[in-house]
């Protein structure tokens, strides 16, 4: 887990799933949660009360059990829990993704004039079902209208051993930017019969039989 992550917190005593924030950690020994903003948050995480914590982490959800030793809420609004001796992941994705570095051209609709932008980026992982697809910012410096979710995207792009040129139809479902990249989760839809007949050669032939 990386500081800010996003976590989703089942408290005994309430039934809804609190979001929350981790803000430091000492490995092996404790995390450090910020308090959500509810109303009997002192009863709620006060210390020895037990806590399921899930959060999401490149695809995929992780859960695990943990007890407060510390709670801090007069001037800080944080807890001390227990470093988590087991996490449990569950694979959101439905296909398996094979991770690569191929370049790519990706026309992109925007929303509220139809108007494609056209970027060169980089796949980073590709399944049967989709992939993700980052762009350097110097390539969106000129765009005025951001990128969302739910643009219609369309990637071109060659793979390895497979001949001619591929085109995947996607729509974005997914956003997060660092100080260099946008990277964009893409879902493929309405693949043509060779489109879909060149990517499972791709994939099959890298181990994942067929993106199954």
């Amino acid at each position: 887990m990386d500081f800010n992550t996003v976590l989703k917190v089942q408290v005994q005593g309430c039934p809804n799933r609190l979001k929350s924030h981790l803000v430091g950690k000492e490995e092996g020994r404790y995390l450090i949660l910020k308090i959500p903003m509810v109303a009997n948050a002192k009863e709620l995480f006060a210390k020895d009360t037990e806590l399921v914590i899930r959060y999401v982490h490149q695809g995929s959800i992780f859960g695990f059990r943990s007890t407060i030793m510390l709670s801090v809420q007069d001037s800080f609004d944080v807890v001390f829990i227990q470093f988590p001796k087991e996490i449990e992941d569950y694979n959101l994705r439905t296909h398996k993704r094979f991770e690569c570095s191929l370049p790519a051209r990706l026309e992109v609709v925007t929303r509220s004039n139809n108007r494609q932008l056209r970027f060169k980026g980089l796949i980073g992982d590709m399944s049967k079902g989709g992939c993700k697809a980052s762009i350097s910012l110097q390539e969106l410096e000129w765009v005025q209208e951001p990128l969302k979710i739910h643009s219609a995207v369309a990637l071109f792009l060659s793979l390895p051993g497979i001949e001619g040129e591929l085109s995947l139809l996607g729509t974005v479902q997914s956003m997060s930017q660092d100080s260099n990249t946008l990277s964009l989760g893409i879902q493929f839809v309405d693949l043509s019969g060779k489109s879909q007949l060149l990517l499972d050669k791709f994939l099959a032939a890298n181990g994942l039989s067929g993106g199954l």
